[in-house]
């Protein structure tokens, strides 16, 4: 099997700071044979809770099936809201449909049984999606060369999200600190971030890997920026994406119930609902009592909550990881997209 794992064993401070509740050991996963997944660069190793450390060939070893439907993302990049998006535009805008069933009724994360800790109650996962009929929709915070191997030889249709970092690891941070519960301070979590110590870092290699294939039949390259300024525009090109043609003004409604104001109050799609079980499963509270999973929904938000030496840090830390990894110069637009 191509896929080894170590257990983190950073000084006794590191291991204390990338803890949260539930979780306190973490592995370092590499595929050692890339050879059928086209990514780049080829030769890196991903953080991930202890959990995987059992499942992480089976993971690799799921069957894929033509005509899956993937989302691809690292965490906090806009992946709850395009696969709403997604799912309406494969299933004729069925809004009636969809409002009976949850977000995850519509699109299955694959790797819920591994990121939080075992006191939340959940399915198994996989099972679930194996018993699943055809299509299904399938999300994966997963770095490519981490995927299940049969998504490069059977290619179905993936979606991958990406999202300027700055304002990645602002969102996660307080995704981090409610949901997770994590007890660090804004500064441990921004040098954790930044030392590739946050579950499937590091974010840089992570968005790489698909920016490097995205010229790909299957593969869609969408950001959260463009979505921001110009959704229509993404829907349209999503849905030609997709084998799907949307008329004008169902464009225009499609985007209107996606929009901000619309998606962050909905109950269904907002997962609000599932932040809930969390804190009732592990017995707690929100630290945030004004937390909401879908926070604020602009471009550059990191600007009010980063001190500016902080955010030279992060253009500093994107220009070392880019240069290092050679990777293409043009991905920096992504990185640093405000």
């Amino acid at each position: 099997m191509p896929i080894v794992w170590e257990k983190f064993s950073g000084t006794e401070e590191e291991v204390e700071k990338v803890k949260y509740a539930g979780m306190e050991e973490f592995i370092i996963v590499k595929n050692t044979d890339v050879s059928q997944a086209p990514v780049w660069p080829k030769d890196h190793s991903y953080f991930l809770p202890g959990f995987f450390q059992d499942s992480i060939e089976t993971i690799y070893d799921f069957e894929v099936r033509p005509d899956d439907v993937w989302l691809l993302a690292f965490p906090k990049t806009g992946s709850t809201w395009t696969q709403e998006m997604i799912w309406q535009i494969c299933n004729d805008l069925d809004y009636e449909r969809s409002e009976k069933k949850y977000e995850t009724e519509t699109f299955t994360y694959l790797e819920t049984n591994y990121i939080l800790s075992k006191q939340v109650k959940l399915p198994n996962i996989l099972n679930m999606l194996r018993e699943s009929k055809s299509r299904r929709f399938i999300r994966s915070h997963l770095a490519a060369p981490l995927l299940p191997k049969q998504l490069w030889t059977v290619k179905p249709k993936m979606i991958y999200v990406a999202r300027n970092v700055k304002d990645v690891a602002i969102s996660f941070y307080h995704y981090y600190r409610n949901v997770h519960h994590f007890s660090g301070s804004w500064e441990d979590f921004f040098d954790i971030f930044m030392k590739d110590r946050v579950m499937f870092a590091p974010y840089h290699t992570h968005v790489s890997n698909f920016w490097h294939i995205r010229n790909e039949d299957n593969i869609l390259f969408l950001t959260y920026e463009e979505m921001k300024r110009d959704h229509p525009n993404v829907i349209r090109k999503t849905a030609q994406f997709l084998g799907k043609s949307l008329k004008k003004e169902e464009v225009l409604e499609l985007a209107d119930y996606l929009s901000f104001s619309r998606f962050s109050k909905n109950s269904r799609i907002n997962f609000e609902k599932h932040v809930d079980k969390f804190q009732r499963d592990l017995q707690t509270t929100l630290p945030d009592a004004d937390f909401h999973f879908v926070r604020k929904g602009v471009i550059g938000s990191y600007n009010e909550e980063m001190p500016k030496e902080v955010i030279e840090q992060f253009d500093k830390w994107t220009l070392t990881e880019i240069e290092k990894n050679n990777m293409d110069p043009d991905i920096h637009r992504v990185f640093c997209d405000i």
